[in-house]
């Protein structure tokens, strides 16, 4: 690697979307992927954990569907009036807010390009609940595709700013993989002129979950539109769908892990290199096993 990997954040804590059918949107998360709904919740937003967080994903009642904020955990070292100073130096606008988020008492609010808001913040309350029985019962929220016409500026603020390190990149630049901890990737940006969610991603305890997954979307009469099927970049096993707004929702297990220190993926015997360092994938590169879908994956 060329400078030290030292991200100012660690982890991807919730992703808050703008809805149109609420109470439906709602009810597939909470009874479909087995989330709990958060006593936070009213009519007009929903908060929704997995385990002890206070909340993974958020949504909120609107005309039309939205990214409204993505939440990232900073690094305990980083002060939040001290990244503030440093963004306001480089002509980055931000707002330090209170209780912006159940269980989270002080955050910093950015807008890096239009329609792509980021909230920092240092600590978040625990959900003593703890994990749901039902639905298919992911063990944690792991990461998120988005597609900006802003990619490039978007890639450059996660990369130079937040500390990021791009562990792949898939159709000559078009899409990037980039991490903030060990995972392969904990955000995906997509260069393609719009804006919206491609994907958000849950990981399953294990990989034979899969089949159960499958079988309970079946079941609620949910497609599977792509997978299970191991993927080249982040070599994770991947099955998607859809929920009631089109969003499309990732189940996997076996992401890489990726060593910034030696700039190259743990080794598995599935890896198509050795070592798997960072490369650039083809469009036609999505299935490590050549298996082809008739679902269009990168359009979602």
């Amino acid at each position: 690697m060329t400078k030290p990997f030292a991200p100012k954040v660690f982890k991807l804590g919730y992703i808050a979307m703008e809805v149109q059918d609420l109470q439906r949107t709602t009810a597939h998360y909470e009874k479909v992927i087995g989330m709990q709904n958060s006593t936070n919740s009213n009519n007009a937003e929903s908060y929704l954990t997995l385990g002890s967080d206070q909340q993974n994903i958020i949504l909120r009642q609107s005309d039309r569907k939205n990214l409204a904020c993505l939440g990232f955990q900073l690094q305990p070292e980083v002060m939040i009036q001290e990244l503030q100073k440093d963004l306001e130096r480089i002509g980055v606008w931000s707002q330090i807010q209170s209780d912006a988020q159940p269980g989270i008492a002080e955050s910093l609010k950015l807008e890096i390009v239009p329609g792509v808001i980021l909230e920092l913040y240092k600590t978040s309350e625990f959900h003593i609940s703890g994990f749901s029985n039902s639905g298919i019962s992911p063990i944690r929220l792991g990461h998120v595709a988005i597609v900006s016409k802003d990619a490039k500026t978007l890639s450059q603020f996660f990369t130079e700013i937040l500390g990021f390190c791009i562990t792949d990149t898939i159709g000559e630049g078009l899409a990037k993989f980039m991490t903030c901890n060990r995972d392969h990737h904990v955000i995906n940006i997509v260069d393609v002129p719009e804006d919206k969610i491609h994907h958000l991603a849950f990981e399953l305890a294990d990989r034979s979950d899969h089949v159960g997954a499958c079988d309970f979307l079946k079941t609620h009469g949910i497609a599977t539109k792509w997978g299970p099927s191991r993927h080249t970049a982040g070599h994770n096993f991947a099955a998607y769908h859809h929920d009631p707004e089109s969003t499309l929702i990732e189940l996997y297990t076996d992401m890489d892990q990726f060593i910034p220190q030696l700039d190259m993926c743990e080794a598995r015997p599935w890896h198509e290199f050795h070592p798997m360092r960072p490369r650039d994938w083809g469009l036609d590169e999505l299935s490590a096993w050549e298996t082809e879908f008739s679902f269009n994956l990168p359009e979602g």
